[in-house]
């Protein structure tokens, strides 16, 4: 097994010491002859064996003296040229084990909310059959920062919607949207968390969760495309700008199942129980 240091491999002194000692050159006058050839004093050449690259001048003289071949010593360009090699290798290792972190995180966080909404039919506590929890806006960002936290979805309040195992409903009136019946006091009905990206399809609206440096944090409806773990959220209506994100960024991704038109009565209750919710 070679034990040598990698960095051993370049550095020009090392090489030229290594070289002296195998070949008994320091012995019966050998460093004189080689300090007169390079027109220095053997303690000269003991000063070479620390340069880690070796002036050009006295490598081709080593290479002439000794008849070495012309790449005895390495270019030092190559040891740059490893280390760059060997630093990218490390970051697509990091990038590739942070995915996968992010990955696994998100699976868990998909479990645990599905979990919570076959629950929510089941639990003999819910007296009243509310099967469906719901995001007013109000609640956004705090849901974007506690999505996977199962004390947390117990406290979010709840709505009973029939023929409905459970699911979630998001305050997102959002006026790109109104085409598809994104509507102010309308909640985006979803029973459908998305697990494979790779299955969204055209001209379906979806609740995208979100967490991003340049947008901040929110869930809006969107239009959404996904190609090699990028995002790209659009509107029917042009005059909306896109919004690009990376699968980082992207918490959740919902399908809109439908619209719920909630009363007077119905808005107003989830939307004081949101702002309290807020403060505690």
């Amino acid at each position: 097994m070679d034990t040598q240091d990698p960095s051993d491999r370049y550095h020009h002194g090392k090489i030229l010491k290594d070289f002296i000692l195998k070949n008994n050159i320091n012995r019966k006058g050998g460093m004189n002859r080689l300090a007169s050839a390079l027109l220095m004093t053997r303690q000269g050449i003991y000063g070479l064996y620390k340069q880690e690259v070796i002036k050009r001048h006295n490598r081709s003289a080593i290479i002439e003296y000794f008849n070495l071949p012309d790449d005895f010593f390495p270019n030092p360009d190559k040891k740059e040229d490893e280390y760059n090699l060997m630093f990218r290798e490390y970051v697509k290792g990091r990038m590739r084990i942070e995915q996968l972190e992010d990955d696994l995180d998100k699976a868990q966080a998909r479990y645990i909310t599905r979990l919570h909404m076959n629950n929510l039919v089941n639990d003999p506590e819910n007296i009243e059959g509310n099967n469906v929890c719901v995001i007013m806006a109000p609640s956004a960002e705090k849901y974007v920062h506690h999505y996977f936290d199962p004390l947390y979805l117990d406290r979010l309040s709840k709505i009973k919607v029939p023929n409905l195992q459970g699911g979630f409903a998001f305050e997102v009136g959002d006026v790109s949207m109104v085409k598809v019946g994104c509507l102010p006091s309308n909640l985006a009905l979803s029973y459908d968390l998305i697990e494979f990206y790779e299955n969204i399809e055209e001209n379906t609206p979806y609740i995208i969760v979100y967490k991003s440096l340049q947008y901040g944090s929110g869930i809006v409806c969107r239009y959404l495309s996904y190609f090699r773990r990028k995002f790209r959220l659009f509107s029917p209506n042009k005059s909306f700008k896109d919004i690009e994100l990376s699968q980082f960024e992207v918490e959740q991704v919902w399908v809109v199942n439908r619209f719920l038109e909630l009363s007077s009565e119905q808005y107003i209750k989830f939307l004081e129980f949101s702002m309290e919710d807020d403060f505690r």
